[in-house]
């Protein structure tokens, strides 16, 4: 038998005709090297949910659940932000963040939680700028028990506490009013010099006479009213008043007791739209607000044919049922007038957003 024999295919035309079959080849791997680069440079999806512009409107829409009261879903919004964006955002985006986080925990009743993320605050920002003071007083808040704490005016009401409060209750006054005569017969002491005598007494009680004299007496049995409260107040659990004064068409959610009051009947009036839902928009479709230039917690009033100023004077739960109340004061005046309406309200708001509940009228 023959020694069999083993033959190698080769490649047509030789060594050339390998070259040229091969080239096609390594042609067709070179056009897939490319796509790779191509494909990693394109930026990621998570990148773009992190993106300068994406985390703002993140922002906006946790600060929009925040002032409708919906703390816990603003929350939850901003964790989810937190664990996505937190390695690829900057100093001061990392700073508001956890700034955000906190006061929405502490609002939400979690004080640890506010605690716990404030922690994590970058070390590096300026002490100096709005981030790192925001921060600062936001972990002061936590500290407490998520309450809201009594506030009031000390420009308004010349004191900065519910203990001043209590202590101006029983201040003497720079001059005394007498009562009129036949008015209150049971009181021996027919002068009120304080707001500790002014249980009980109205205006016409007063002997006043002249408008000089009747505007001065009616504002001091205001205030007196209004520092009672402010004594008696306790810190609120809830609120949904924060933005009150920054709220737009602010008219359509005041009261139509707030429209003021010019003519015989119009406080009855005005009372019973009130009652009825009504606003101080539908009383006056004209009335509108703008920040005051001086004063921080005022806004001026323009009506129909009046105008004047209104004016945030405390805030606090006045009434006992853990909700933020709110005590604002209207002064308004007629064009072309003398009169003035002072009145001041007692607020309050159980839900977000709607019209305010008027609680007392003092006038």
């Amino acid at each position: 038998m023959g020694t069999p024999t083993h033959t190698t295919r080769k490649a047509p035309g030789g060594p050339r005709g390998a070259a040229r079959w091969r080239l096609p080849c390594l042609l067709a791997l070179l056009t897939m090297v490319p796509a790779v680069p191509a494909r990693a440079a394109e930026p990621s999806a998570s990148a773009a949910r992190c993106s300068k512009p994406e985390f703002t409107k993140s922002r906006r829409s946790a600060e929009k659940l925040y002032r409708e009261g919906r703390y816990a879903e603003a929350v939850d919004g901003l964790r989810r932000t937190k664990e996505s964006c937190w390695s690829a955002l900057d100093a001061t985006d990392r700073g508001w963040l956890v700034s955000d986080l906190g006061l929405a925990a502490l609002r939400a009743g979690q004080p640890e939680l506010c605690r716990q993320v404030l922690d994590e605050a970058p070390t590096e920002l300026d002490p100096e700028s709005r981030v790192a003071k925001a921060i600062a007083h936001n972990r002061g808040l936590c500290q407490g028990d998520g309450s809201f704490p009594v506030w009031v005016d000390s420009r308004s009401l010349r004191i900065a506490s519910p203990q001043e409060a209590a202590a101006a209750l029983a201040r003497d006054w720079n001059h005394a009013i007498a009562l009129r005569e036949g008015r209150l017969p049971q009181r021996k002491d027919r002068e009120v010099n304080r707001c500790t005598e002014t249980e009980g007494v109205k205006l016409d009680d007063l002997d006043v006479t002249t408008t000089v004299e009747i505007y001065p007496a009616q504002a001091q049995l205001i205030r007196c009213r209004v520092l009672k409260l402010v004594a008696e107040a306790r810190p609120a659990k809830v609120s949904h008043l924060r933005d009150l004064l920054t709220t737009k068409a602010l008219g359509k959610v005041l009261p139509a007791d707030f429209a003021p009051a010019f003519a015989s009947g119009d406080v009855e009036e005005h009372a019973r739209a009130g009652r009825e839902g009504k606003t101080w928009s539908d009383i006056d479709p004209k009335v509108r607000f703008e920040p005051h230039p001086d004063r921080a917690t005022a806004l001026q009033v323009e009506g129909d044919m009046e105008s004047g100023v209104l004016e945030l004077c405390a805030r606090g739960d006045f009434n006992g049922d853990g909700i933020e109340d709110a005590i604002l004061d209207r002064n308004m005046r007629p064009e072309g007038g003398s009169l003035v309406d002072m009145t001041t309200f007692l607020v309050t708001r159980t839900r977000p957003g709607g019209v305010l509940t008027l609680l007392e009228r003092m006038d």
